[in-house]
């Protein structure tokens, strides 16, 4: 029931993904016109719906804050399903819903929002206003088990393309539920330490539903291995890499 997942990202050569500090083309030639491999690449992949982050939809598509002035915690809330117009679906990952949308598409695609069940009930009447869909990742929104089986269940969507940012491709990755990585390498750099990566994962040190303690791993890639399936020269010094991942036995899925 649980969709086939493409981690699809564009990176400096030091593995950095927010390409307003990339170094610019030698030849002169703009950002733009060296990345839109990229996009043509995950158009390529035919898959039904593009994944998010919360940081990168409010990076570049959504800026503005929701705000409730007296919150009231839903009561039993349950999926729903909103506009099913366009061909590939958008799902957002945004737990304590942050994003305030002015419509029902990003880049032309309906919504999905994926929330935890500790959402306000103006959150989701504000969803339901403007026909966007949405589903549940747990209590706290880390389940993202659930949340792909609901996707799977009530969307029926078999393939989808992540593009994160390093967050949500983290936490992905430690949930052992990335099928194939594709790594498009920019030929720039960034060069600085702290800057975000194609997976920046964070150790959880308490459960945010319980309070209590959580037992985390030190490494979220660990039981997974890759197996290259392709290089490719994708023009205007980007090359282009896919993995198959391999689960191994030990690590949950």
């Amino acid at each position: 029931m649980r969709p086939f997942i493409i981690c699809h990202m564009m990176t400096s050569i030091d593995g950095k993904i927010v390409e307003d500090h990339w170094t610019a083309p030698y030849d002169g030639t703009e950002n733009d016109e060296t990345t839109i491999s990229y996009y043509d690449l995950s158009d390529s992949f035919n898959c039904d719906a593009e994944m998010l982050g919360r940081v990168t939809v409010q990076r570049h598509f959504a800026k503005q804050e929701f705000n409730a002035p007296h919150p009231v915690i839903a009561i039993d809330p349950q999926p729903f399903i909103g506009k099913r117009e366009t061909k590939r679906l958008c799902i957002v990952f945004d737990r304590h819903g942050r994003i305030k949308y002015e419509g029902d598409r990003i880049c032309g695609e309906n919504i999905i929002v994926v929330l935890g069940k500790k959402i306000s009930q103006a959150y989701l009447e504000h969803l339901r206003s403007l026909g966007i869909s949405y589903v549940f990742a747990g209590e706290d929104g880390n389940d993202l088990v659930e949340a792909m089986e609901s996707l799977g269940h009530f969307f029926n969507i078999k393939r989808i393309v992540l593009q994160g940012g390093g967050t949500i491709n983290g936490a992905f990755l430690e949930n052992g539920l990335i099928n194939e990585l594709s790594v498009m390498i920019y030929p720039g750099i960034d060069g600085r330490k702290a800057a975000p990566s194609l997976f920046d994962w964070s150790p959880r040190t308490d459960n945010s539903a319980t309070g209590e303690p959580v037992l985390v791993k030190g490494n979220p890639a660990a039981g997974q291995s890759l197996e290259l399936l392709e290089v490719k020269n994708a023009g205007q010094g980007v090359i282009a890499l896919r993995y198959k991942i391999h689960h191994h036995k030990n690590h949950k899925q």
